[in-house]
């Protein structure tokens, strides 16, 4: 796999992946959160046009993947050439206000703590801006309509927890709150600190 540069400063990206702001893009960096903006189509409501709400687990897995592909791993890739993958381990879901059909939200991903092999993430999902289902007015800004927070394990193969590889440790360090950006990526490691 060949790398290039992406629209995080200095970091490298697979060949072929979508730059920031690009459709279908995997969403951009605001400080320390990734953004992904995403809508409710009415395969993720129920008949009520209310978001069902499991359809919000769909939501924040896209959202971190999408997070992982703007920091050059793409987790399919990742699984390819480190055998390692991430898996939820704990999900905690507050469901604060509804969103609805056709509503334009955003998922915010903050990585809280590193482990060994684990991650602590906070996500959020808010309403960015519009109009509600029925023509009534959405409210929008900074206030999340559901607060999730997850612990995904570093696995293997065989479902057994590992470390979270080198290369990918060190990109998630800089990311969290209050740390710089990182310089490069180059390529994935095989799984070793």
């Amino acid at each position: 796999m060949s790398w290039s540069p992406t629209c995080l400063t200095g970091e490298m990206m697979p060949d072929g992946a979508a730059p920031c702001g690009a459709a279908g893009s995997s969403g951009w960096w605001e400080g320390a959160s990734h953004v992904f903006p995403t809508r409710v189509y009415y395969e993720d409501t129920d008949a009520g046009g209310i978001v069902y709400h499991a359809s919000y687990l769909r939501f924040a897995e896209r959202a971190r993947n999408e997070m992982l592909r703007l920091s050059g791993f793409p987790h399919a890739a990742m699984v390819a050439e480190t055998g390692v993958a991430l898996a939820v381990r704990h999900c905690e879901i507050d469901y604060r206000q509804p969103a609805r059909l056709d509503d334009a939200l955003e998922v915010v991903t903050r990585i809280v703590d590193i482990g060994a092999a684990t991650l602590e993430i906070e996500q959020d999902v808010r309403r960015t801006a519009g109009l509600a289902w029925g023509g009534v007015g959405a409210v929008t800004g900074v206030d999340p309509l559901v607060r999730l927070a997850l612990r995904l394990a570093c696995i293997n193969a065989q479902g057994r927890p590992v470390r979270l590889p080198a290369a990918l440790r060190s990109v998630l360090v800089n990311v969290q709150p209050g740390a710089l950006r990182p310089a490069r990526v180059n390529n994935l490691s095989k799984g070793q600190d």
